[in-house]
Order: structure tokens, then C-alpha cells, then sequence
């Protein structure tokens, strides 16, 4: 991986993706006010919260972190850099629009999944043809290039899901529910953090490397779980669905194997807020697929909701923010500070990182996701609004520790 100025792009235009994605971690954060522990899936508000915070955070983070990593493991330029300025502004007047639809404005969702549909578009169409001039192929790179593909089949079910909730088309967008998310959480999200853990785990966490042959079973596992999940909505073959849910769980275990595997080879000892975070992203995974195999097993919409809480509030939740701990700092410090290393005394990445904020921010989105998720369990309010104020100061710390960074200079 050669990590040269020439393949990354400058801060300024990757920089309002990781301000956006924190932006919307407070906007959906804060919308848990205006829920209670008795919703059921389905409901629009629900829906509208989970696209805010899928797209307004996680994806914004993904595809702002995936702009420079992607160039630095191929080893090539982007095709297209001048297509970062306008994805950023597109993808969040999108997911806004769209969360206003849901909440309030069906008539808005073909409008808002327009715009996310053309950002994310133009994003998968510069990495595909960017990756195609790259001459390595690694775990990372395969990773990169069929959750492209999973994310353009994801998308093209959303809109079709958009103009069924807007009264466009008369259809049941329920239909295509399990297709949607198993194509864009499935395929995009888990396999792109699949490919990337074998780079950064290791990196940020002075472990051992795995083999590409080590990400193969849980790749193509996962890889064969989108694909049937999509043929079981096609077919309406329910052994299909079970069957894309099997190799899902399988795909996930196994990719928890390899973690473990990774962290036991681990040089040296010592605990810093990164590793932390990831700890408690990987206990509230494997929370999540406890309480998902019961809820699905036993029928139980409950424990459904709690491992989706626990899926993305916890382990996407602490996955990315233990990254941005990590990329922030060093974008800043390798852009700012390493031409002057020579020249004078610099900070060193871990000072630019303010630990006793980090720390905060650790400790109430912690007590957040468990009080959110026993709400859930037990419907009870009070911890609901406890677990919604603490997850708001959370996002609140992340975003003034993002912007902290980014506004370092000599």
C-alpha cells in the first residue's frame, strides 16, 4: 500500500463528508425525541430515521473515507476527483429531502432518492473505473468493486421502493424490503468493511495482517447471501430468504473469527480510545446477531428491532467513530504537518486527537445504546429519552472533535 500524496485527494474536499456524517449522526440522534419504544418496523417515522442516519452518517463517512483509501490500496489516481465537490452537497440535500418525506412529505421521497440515487451513482461509477486501471488485486480491492456493484442494485430498489411509498406506482414496497437492505447493508456496507479490516485493523492496531485467503470465505459468503436474498424477492421463495440469512450469519461469524485472530497476534499491549471502540462495536455485532437470530427463530418483532438498534446505533455507531479517531487525524497531520517534519518540530497524530473529549463521547454512546436497547425489551420511556439525550451529547462530542482536528495548524 503505498500512501503517497500524489494518489489522496486535499482535506477541503474530503472534509465536508466527515462534517456532513456527524451532522447527521446529531439530526438522528435527536429524532429519537420524537419516537417512543413501541414502534414497530415498518412505521414511516422509523424508516425515515434509519435512511438519515444510513445515509446521512454511515454512507457519508464511507464514501468520504473510501475516497482516499481506495486510490492509496489500488495505487492508481481517481479518474474523476472533481466528482468529490459535488457528491458531498448532492448526498446531504438528498438524505434531508428524503427524511422529510418520510416524516412528513411522501411527495418528497422520489425527489431526495433522486439526489442520494446521482451522488452515490456518480461515487460508484469514479471508484469502478478508477479500480479498473489499478493493476493490484487484494482482498480490498475485490471488496471495492462488488459492493459497487451491490450498491447500484441497492439503490435501484430504493427508488422503486421511493415511488411505491410516494403513490407513484401502485405496488407494495414492503416486497422488496429484505432485497434493499440485504443489497446495500450486505453488499456494500459489510463488505466493504470486510475488505477493509484486513488493511486497517492491523494497521491502526499493530496486529498481523491476514491473508487474502482469510477474507475469501467470508467475501464470497456474503457475496452468495446478497444474491439469493435478491432472488428470494424476485421468486418469493421464502427456503431462498432463510437460506440468504444463513450465509449471512455464516459470513459474519467467520469475519468475527478473523478479528479475533487479529487482535490475538496483536505486538504490543496497550488499550487506547480506537481499539475501545472497536471492542464494543464487535460485542454489540455479536449482541445484535443473538437477538436477531431469536427474534427471526421465535417471531419476535422486539428482539428484531433491538439487534437493528444494536446493528447500527452500536456497531456501525462505534466502528466509525473509532475510525474517524484514526483517518481525521492522520488526513490532517500527513497534508499539514509531514512536509514540515524536516524543518521543525510537529505534532504527532495521537496529540492531535483530544482524548478526554474522545473519551466522553466513548462513555455516553455506551450507556446511549444499552438504554435504547432495553427500552426497547422492557417499553419503557424514561430510558428511551435517557438513551436518546445521552446518544445526542454523543454526536455532539464527535462532531466538536472532528472539527477540532481538521481546524489544527501550525
Amino acid at each position: 500500500m503505498n500512501v503517497s500524496p500524489d494518489f489522496s485527494l486535499p482535506i477541503r474536499i474530503i472534509a465536508p463528508y466527515f462534517l456532513i456524517g456527524t451532522a447527521f449522526y446529531i439530526l438522528s440522534m435527536g429524532y429519537l425525541w420524537f419516537l417512543d419504544p413501541s414502534v414497530v418496523a415498518g412505521e414511516m417515522r422509523l424508516i425515515g430515521w434509519v435512511h438519515a442516519y444510513m445515509i446521512g452518517f454511515v454512507m457519508s463517512v464511507i464514501v468520504g473515507a473510501m475516497g482516499q483509501l481506495s486510490v492509496v490500496v489500488g495505487e492508481v489516481h481517481h479518474r474523476y476527483p472533481s466528482l468529490f465537490v459535488w457528491i458531498a452537497p448532492l448526498l446531504a440535500g438528498g438524505t434531508a429531502v428524503l427524511f422529510i418525506g418520510f416524516a412528513a412529505v411522501p411527495s418528497l421521497l422520489v425527489i431526495g432518492g433522486g439526489a442520494i440515487i446521482t451522488a452515490l451513482g456518480l461515487f460508484a461509477f469514479n471508484l469502478f473505473v478508477t479500480l479498473r486501471h489499478s493493476r493490484r488485486r487484494t482482498a480490498v480491492t475485490r471488496s471495492m468493486q462488488w459492493s459497487t456493484f451491490f450498491l447500484g442494485i441497492g439503490l435501484g430498489f430504493g427508488l422503486w421502493m421511493a415511488l411505491g411509498y410516494a403513490g407513484v406506482v401502485a405496488m407494495d414496497p414492503s416486497r422488496w424490503l429484505s432485497a434493499h437492505m440485504m443489497a446495500v447493508f450486505g453488499g456494500y456496507v459489510m463488505l466493504n468493511i470486510m475488505g477493509v479490516s484486513t488493511v486497517l485493523l492491523p494497521m491502526f492496531g499493530a496486529c498481523a495482517r491476514p491473508s487474502d485467503n482469510d477474507h475469501a470465505i467470508s467475501f464470497y459468503a456474503m457475496i452468495a447471501a446478497v444474491g439469493m436474498m435478491i432472488a428470494a424477492a424476485l421468486t418469493r421463495i421464502h427456503a431462498l430468504e432463510v437460506a440468504a440469512l444463513v450465509a449471512a450469519a455464516g459470513s459474519v461469524l467467520y469475519y468475527l473469527l478473523q478479528v479475533y485472530r487479529i487482535f490475538t497476534s496483536k505486538k504490543r499491549r496497550y488499550s487506547d480510545i480506537w481499539e475501545r471502540s472497536v471492542a464494543a462495536a464487535f460485542v454489540a455485532l455479536i449482541a445484535s446477531m443473538g437477538m436477531g437470530i431469536y427474534g427471526y427463530v421465535m417471531e419476535n418483532e422486539k428482539s428484531v428491532l433491538v439487534a437493528f438498534w444494536l446493528l447500527t446505533g452500536g456497531f456501525l455507531g462505534f466502528l466509525i467513530a473509532a475510525h474517524l479517531y484514526k483517518i481525521v487525524p492522520f488526513l490532517v497531520w500527513f497534508e499539514r504537518f509531514a512536509p514540515l517534519i524536516e524543518e521543525r518540530d510537529v505534532p504527532t497524530m495521537q496529540q492531535l486527537l483530544p482524548a478526554r473529549w474522545a473519551n466522553v463521547q466513548w462513555g455516553t454512546a455506551l450507556a446511549g445504546v444499552a438504554s435504547v436497547a432495553l427500552s426497547v425489551i422492557f417499553e419503557h420511556t424514561v430510558l428511551w429519552q435517557a438513551g436518546a439525550f445521552l446518544m445526542s451529547v454523543s454526536g455532539g462530542v464527535l462532531a466538536a472533535i472532528v472539527i477540532r482536528i481538521l481546524r489544527v495548524k501550525l
